[in-house]
């Protein structure tokens, strides 16, 4: 990396390879990762380069070189505290790189527009995201309005670039899917169905229940109503027929069938009652089954939900400290391959 013009027969600045088209994803990744290898370098000189674009990255057989770009001039590159006149440094490349790495992923810029729309964009638009998590996470980051939210070193870049290239290499390769993997998605939703669907019959059952006590209350209502009209009636055909010269046995027995038949409609009314309150108490037993089974299966829910969240959570503990881990193992391996080369050589000169 040089930030002095080299130019060669064959080679372009990156705007120029833009201009032909976006190119594939796996040439993407490869210049970004140079870039973000090159302004590595640069910073850790304690330098910044403070005007990164396409048109300053100088693509050769070799790699790319930063070529030297004239400051001051707002580019869809430029970091939204440059806008307020502030130095440019290391983060500050950072959110260029960002812009560039998008644009070398989509085919368009990251923030659009000229003067006054351009600086408007830079300060408070968010680009579109690119539809892969990894690299709308590794871009939102870089391009943060906020320094304080990007990476401070590119070291964290070049080693999301280097997980990312892997897994593109991956997906070119294909490999045969394992169900057991997308099984636990299907699952939770099959398990989900099953616990609707029970609930679902408990409720049908219950509201049966209910309907078919009401339907018997109903009934018995009505036939206590009838056989009441019925012995009204009854009363008064008697009273009528004493009134008109019966004797006093023969009133003396209508009284008594109206008694008996009296007996039998209260003993009638009271068997349709015990069968209503019967049926209400095996309603309201079922109602309490139902409630005792609706609030088992809810913990039950619950129990599962919590132990996929603790899974979840645990998965992501690993992952964030096999992140950290190969962090320090590739800073380690960049300190000492800097400690190697930077070691003088101890060898005597050669015979002449």
């Amino acid at each position: 990396m040089a930030l002095e013009a080299a130019p060669a027969r064959e080679s372009r600045t990156l705007a120029q390879r833009l201009a032909e088209g976006r190119p594939p994803l796996s040439e993407a990744l490869r210049c970004a990762m140079s870039l973000a290898e090159a302004l590595r370098k640069l910073h850790d000189e304690g330098r910044a380069h403070g005007a990164v674009s396409p048109r300053c990255i100088l693509l050769t057989g070799a790699g790319l070189d930063l070529l030297p770009a004239a400051g001051g001039a707002i580019t869809p590159y430029t970091a939204p505290e440059a806008l307020e006149g502030l130095p440019a440094d290391a983060r500050s490349d950072v959110f260029a790189f960002g812009a560039v790495l998008y644009e070398l992923l989509t085919g368009r810029r990251a923030f659009a527009g000229e003067g006054a729309a351009l600086a408007a964009a830079l300060s408070g638009l968010e680009p579109a995201p690119i539809g892969n998590p990894a690299l709308d996470r590794l871009i939102a980051i870089c391009v943060a309005k906020n320094p304080a939210a990007r990476w401070p070193r590119m070291q964290k870049v070049l080693l999301e670039l280097k997980l990312l290239t892997v897994a593109a290499r991956r997906a070119e390769t294909p490999v045969p899917v394992r169900r057991v993997e997308a099984a636990a998605p299907g699952a939770d939703r099959a398990e989900m169905q099953q616990l609707e669907a029970r609930i679902a019959a408990r409720l049908n059952t219950h509201e049966t229940a209910v309907a078919e006590l009401g339907r018997m209350a109903r009934e018995a209502v009505q036939a206590l109503r009838a056989q009441l009209a019925a012995l009204e009636s009854r009363v008064a055909a008697a009273a009528a027929m004493e009134h008109g010269g019966l004797s006093g046995e023969a009133v003396g027995a209508i009284e008594e069938r109206v008694a008996a038949r009296f007996a039998r409609g209260l003993e009638a009314a009271g068997e349709r009652i015990a069968l209503a309150e019967q049926s209400l108490a095996a309603a309201q037993k079922h109602a309490a089954e139902f409630e005792k089974n609706v609030a088992a299966d809810h913990a039950d829910f619950e129990t599962s939900i919590k132990s996929h969240e603790a899974a979840i959570q645990s998965a992501r503990t690993a992952v964030a400290q096999t992140d950290d881990l190969v962090e320090r193992v590739v800073e380690a391996l960049e300190s000492l391959q800097a400690a190697v080369l930077d070691q003088p050589d101890e060898r005597g000169p050669g015979p002449n």
